[in-house]
């Protein structure tokens, strides 16, 4: 993890920004990198200290690292802080100098005569914003964005290039909108007739609270008639479909390439691990986590773990692992005691 040149800071700074203790001089840096080759002279960031293995044979400017963990010799300074995972978070908000849209509208976008822009927004090149729409002050809309008409985007929100939000879509303040993610599309709704899958019209939208984030090429349905919902500083990641009518609460956590079928309900701090498949018309209960893979085809109770396929209890389905892994022993002790030959 090799961040951008360009910042510099002082360790004094940084150990302030941090709420750190400083051991060392008060040395300048620019980069921010991840422990081992080519960290030299950088900023590196230690979660535990087992980690010192990796800085063997370079040289950091600075470590940043729990307390009270002596300043390895590999370092010219170090800063203990309470909680190092949460200060690479500062860290690198700190030392991203990514280029940013210039302010105000890029001559090549489209904005509609009655669309409001905030106080301090971007508009990048190539961007839409339709009829009705409203942007936040101090909100970010990336090359090649979509905003449709009616839809509402809160203050300090970024929509990253090429993201698309359809009509009527709400934002709240600070989201993030990965590139390529899709929100307010049609759900896959339709009706058998005499002339086969009748289209049922999505007139719902897509209500989205404050800091939240949702990853690339990511797909989020409007609802059928009420709306999709997803809560407060809830995530979600790359790749995945949240079907129409979902309502997801604050503080999830939805790992990459999930799918949560139509009108499923997802209560709050629910965490829901890579690949996930849940079908539809279920309930989620709070702080639920469900493991990597999982076929979620029945309602989760509040606090519980399940895995598998289909994904059933932490305990059951280790059980039932380790059944399944002694089935060939088993079978070999029921064949000699019972001296039947192998069928």
């Amino acid at each position: 993890m090799t961040g951008n040149r360009g910042r510099t800071f002082h360790a004094r700074e940084l150990a302030d920004r941090l709420a750190g203790e400083l051991d060392g001089p008060d040395l300048t840096v620019a980069r921010l990198a991840r422990p081992g080759p080519g960290c030299d002279g950088a900023v590196v960031v230690l979660f535990e200290p087992r980690q010192e293995a990796a800085l063997s044979g370079t040289r950091p400017a600075v470590i940043v690292a729990p307390l009270g963990l002596a300043r390895p010799s590999e370092a010219d300074a170090l800063i203990r802080v309470a909680d190092p995972r949460l200060a690479l978070v500062q860290l690198t908000s700190m030392f991203d100098d990514r280029p940013l849209p210039q302010p105000g509208i890029h001559p090549s976008a489209s904005v509609a005569p009655d669309a409001l822009i905030g106080a301090g927004a971007r508009v990048a090149a190539g961007a839409v914003v339709a009829a009705g729409a409203r942007i936040g002050n101090a909100t970010i809309v990336g090359e090649r964005v979509v905003v449709g008409a009616g839809s509402v985007v809160g203050a300090e929100c970024r929509l990253h290039a090429g993201a698309t939000l359809a009509d009527g879509v709400q934002l709240g303040d600070r989201v993030i909108i990965q590139s390529g993610a899709v929100l307010g599309s049609d759900g896959f709704g339709y009706v058998p007739s005499p002339r086969g899958a009748a289209k049922l019209r999505h007139l719902g939208s897509v209500i989205v609270a404050d800091d939240v984030e949702i990853g690339a090429n990511t797909c989020v349905d409007r609802g059928t008639l009420g709306d999709t919902f997803i809560g407060t500083r809830s995530k979600i990641d790359n790749l995945c479909q949240i079907a129409h009518n979902v309502q997801i609460g604050s503080d999830c956590l939805i790992a990459g390439q999930c799918g949560i079928a139509g009108s499923t309900r997802i209560g709050d701090r629910v965490t829901v691990a890579g690949g996930v498949g849940v079908g539809d018309h279920l309930e989620i209960g709070d702080g639920a986590v469900l493991g990597p893979r999982a076929a979620v085809l029945k309602s989760v109770p509040a606090g519980e773990t399940w895995l598998g396929y289909p994904a059933r209890p932490y305990k059951r389905f280790t059980r039932e692992s380790y059944l399944i892994g002694r089935l060939e022993r088993i079978w070999r002790f029921v064949r000699q005691n019972e001296g039947n030959d192998e069928e």
